[in-house]
């Protein structure tokens, strides 16, 4: 199983985290506010230059091929992790990783680069608050990660939250409950597989991370239905994540996410147990 959905969660796992707006207790203006930031994933190492023409001839034609395509997009993924995502670095990605990719030899770098950089330009938008352009950027990348990284890797249903993300930037909340119900399933398969691994790793960190990425779906799709006016599956479902959380004894990350949606959620909804319950629960420091 690959790790490309990874983004910032811990040293060892690297993971896509929502982050979340909730001041207003989940006005229209807090929802837009929504993004997901997806910085660059785990890739492999990049072939080391040395002046020994021996390391390089143990390089393959598609590892070559790899490895320029890898600069070309860590060039322009260390420039937006550094700054706000312009224009600029948008037309960066098409010009110069997108076109680059088109014309690849190899079909798994070809789809590799073509699913990284559209995904970093959907982030872009997102971050920018162009949902359309957005929701349309994470659309397209679907073509291409049944190659790479293949529909059994955690970003291809992350990928479908990232799409609900937009969708509720754009306030099309049964699309939005849609895709996140998607995304739900689609984590079930995963989890049962890293339990029955026979390596201790995925067993466990991996697993967990699986598990709190679901339960990032689980709390946005709270969100949705508290947006379509379904009050009572909203407090159903947040519960639903909390429960997940304990547990499974996630991370603080996962717990706080879910802690700070709730409250929200809780206070939104005047329903005065469950703002009771709520308030007791707290962020993990």
């Amino acid at each position: 199983m690959h790790s490309s959905g990874n983004t910032n969660h811990s040293p060892v796992i690297v993971a896509a985290l929502l982050l979340f707006e909730l001041a207003t207790a989940l006005s229209p203006a807090a929802t837009a506010n929504q993004v997901q930031q997806t910085p660059s994933s785990t890739l492999p190492q990049k072939p080391a230059r040395h002046d020994s023409v021996e390391v390089v001839a143990h390089l393959s034609p598609e590892e070559v091929e790899d490895g320029k395509l890898n600069e070309a997009y860590e060039a322009i993924e260390q420039l937006r992790r550094k700054s706000d995502c312009t224009t600029e670095i948008v037309q960066r990605y098409k010009s110069e990783v997108i076109l680059l990719a088109e014309k690849a030899s190899f079909n798994v770098p070809k789809n590799k680069f073509l699913f990284l950089a559209k995904r970093s330009i959907g982030n872009c938008y997102l971050s920018r608050r162009e949902y359309a352009n957005a929701e349309a950027s994470f659309r397209e990348i679907m073509a291409y990660a049944p190659v790479w990284p293949g529909t059994d890797d955690s970003a291809y249903p992350i990928n479908f939250r990232q799409i609900a993300t937009a969708q509720m930037g754009q306030e099309h909340w049964t699309d939005a409950e849609q895709s996140l119900l998607k995304s739900i399933s689609l984590f079930d398969p995963q989890i049962a597989a890293a339990e029955g691994s026979s390596f201790e790793f995925t067993r466990t960190e991996h697993n967990s991370y699986i598990r709190g990425s679901q339960v990032d779906s689980i709390a946005l799709l709270a969100v949705v239905y508290l947006r379509e006016g379904r009050v009572q599956d909203a407090l159903t479902t947040i519960e639903k994540a909390y429960a997940e959380v304990i547990k499974h004894n996630l991370a603080p990350q996962f717990h706080n996410e879910v802690v700070e949606i709730g409250k929200a959620i809780s206070a939104a909804s005047e329903d005065s147990q469950a703002q009771r319950t709520w308030l007791l629960r707290n962020l993990i420091r």
